[in-house]
C-alpha cells in the first residue's frame, strides 16, 4: 500500500488545508517565501537544492552527494541471528532494551524485535517533554499489544522546557542557520539513559530502530563542517570544529550564555562521546516505508498526523518548528535529505519524490503553536520572527 493509497482512505491526509488556520497573514508570508523556494536549482538525480551546505552540480546538473553516494548493502538476518545467538542467555533468550520514542521508526522496531525475532525486550523512552500527545498514545498502543514493558525516564520537564525557552529565545534575537540543533541539544540525554537502563537491568543489547535514510548533512554543513562521503560518522575533527563553531556563535550572540549551558554540554556528550555500542535494527533487516506504514496503521491502529502526510517524526514536537526554520531562511527540511537517500537507494524516482515535498514541505502550524505553548514563548511572534531572518535564496 502506498503512501498515496493510505492518503485516499484517509488514514494519511491527502492534502493540507489552512481554511481554518487563524492567521492567514502568516500563512501568505509562507506562500511568497515557497515561490521563490519553488525556482531554486535541484539536483537533477535526487532533490538537494542549491542552498543545501557544499552542495555542487556537474555539468549535467547532478550533485556531489550523489555522485559520492554508496548504497547500503543489509548485514542480513544470518548476521543478525549470529549476533543474537552471542547474546542469549542460559534459558536461551535474548534480552534487550529498546529505543522506544513512539515515533514510525521505534514503532515498527519494537513490533520486529518483539513479533517477528521473538526477543525479551523492554521498551526504554527517555521523556524530556516535548514529545506529542499523539506520540504517547501510539507508546501505549504499541506496549500494550505487544505486551511489552515500557520504562520511562522522566527528566524535570519544567527545568527542561525553562532550558528550550532560554535557548530558543536566544535563537530568535539573532537568527542562525548553524544553531538551529541547539532546541534538541537538552535532549540528548537519551543516549546515556538509555546505557544506564542497560546496565540496571542487566541488558547489554539496546537496539536502536533508526531508519537508514535520516542522515542530514546540513545539520553540520550549517555549522561549516564539510561532509565526508566515505563515512557517515563524525570525526574527532569534526566533533572538535563543531566545539569552536558554536563557541564563535555564543561570542556572537551572548544569550545562549544561559540557564542551559550544563544541559547542553551534557547533551553534547551524551551524544558524540559516550560509547553508542547499539544494535541498529535497519543495518541487518530492510526498511521499507510502505511496509512500515501498512503494518503499524492496520495492525497496531497507529495514530497519523492531520496536519502532515508524512508518519516521520510526527512524535517529535520540535521537528515542525525546526523545520519551518530551516525552510523559511534556506528551502529545505529533513524531508528533502529523506526523500534524496530514498532516490539514491532507488526506493522512489525523483518524480515521486518531488510530488511528496510539495505536501511534506508544507508547515504544520498547528504543531508548532502547540511547542510554542509547551515551552512558553509566543507562536505569533516566533513565526514571524523566522519569516524575516536572513535566507539563502
Amino acid at each position: 500500500m502506498t503512501i498515496e493509497e493510505l492518503s485516499g482512505n484517509r488514514q494519511i491526509p491527502a492534502s493540507i488545508s489552512y481554511e481554518n488556520f487563524h492567521n492567514q497573514v502568516l500563512v501568505d508570508e509562507f506562500m511568497k517565501a515557497k515561490e521563490k523556494v519553488d525556482q531554486l536549482q535541484r539536483c537533477t538525480r535526487c532533490v538537494l537544492p542549491e542552498t543545501f551546505p557544499f552542495v555542487e552540480f556537474d555539468e549535467d546538473g547532478v550533485c556531489n552527494f550523489c555522485h559520492h553516494y554508496e548504497k547500503k548493502n543489509l548485514l542480513g538476518m544470518d548476521a543478525l541471528q549470529a549476533l543474537l545467538d552471542n547474546n542469549r542467555d542460559s534459558d536461551g533468550n535474548v534480552k534487550c532494551v529498546v529505543s522506544f520514542s513512539g515515533g514510525r521508526d521505534s514503532s515498527y522496531g519494537l513490533h520486529l524485535v518483539k513479533k517477528v525475532l521473538g526477543l525479551d525486550a523492554v521498551a526504554f523512552t527517555y521523556d524530556w517533554g516535548v514529545a506529542t500527545d499523539m506520540a504517547h498514545r501510539n507508546q501505549k498502543r504499541m506496549c500494550e499489544t505487544l505486551g511489552v514493558e515500557q520504562i520511562v525516564i522522566k527528566a524535570d520537564l519544567d527545568r527542561k522546557k525553562a532550558n528550550i525557552k532560554a535557548n530558543l529565545l536566544a535563537w530568535l534575537k539573532k537568527p542562525d542557520l548553524g544553531t538551529i540543533p541547539l532546541l534538541t541539544s537538552v535532549g540528548q540525554q537519551f543516549f546515556y539513559h538509555a546505557n544506564q537502563v542497560g546496565k540496571k537491568l542487566g541488558r547489554d543489547l539496546i537496539v536502536l530502530c533508526a531508519t537508514p535514510f535520516e542522515h542530514t548533512y546540513f545539520k553540520a554543513g550549517f555549522s561549516g563542517i564539510k561532509p565526508h562521503f566515505e563515512s557517515s560518522d563524525n570525526s574527532a575533527a569534526d566533533k572538535l570544529n563543531m566545539i569552536f563553531s558554536y563557541l564563535r556563535k555564543y561570542v556572537d550572540n551572548p544569550s545562549y550564555i544561559n540557564r542551559s549551558l550544563i544541559d547542553t554540554i551534557g547533551g553534547y556528550l551524551s551524544f558524540y562521546v559516550i560509547p553508542h555500542n547499539y544494535l541498529r535494527l535497519f543495518d541487518y533487516l530492510r526498511w521499507d516505508e510502505e511496509v512500515v506504514n501498512k503494518t503499524l496503521i492496520e495492525e497496531y491502529g497507529w495514530e497519523t498526523s492531520d496536519e502532515t502526510p508524512s508518519t516521520w517524526r510526527i512524535d517529535d514536537g520540535t521537528v515542525p518548528l525546526s523545520d519551518y526554520m530551516y525552510y523559511m531562511m534556506s528551502g529545505l527540511t529533513i524531508n528533502d535529505t529523506f526523500r534524496s537517500n530514498q532516490i539514491r537507494e532507488g526506493r522512489i524516482t525523483r518524480e515521486q519524490a518531488l510530488r511528496l515535498l510539495k505536501r511534506e514541505n508544507l508547515p504544520r502550524f498547528n504543531a508548532i503553536q502547540w511547542y510554542c505553548d509547551q515551552v512558553g514563548v509566543d507562536f505569533e511572534e516566533t513565526v514571524r520572527t523566522i519569516n524575516n531572518a536572513p535566507r539563502l535564496y
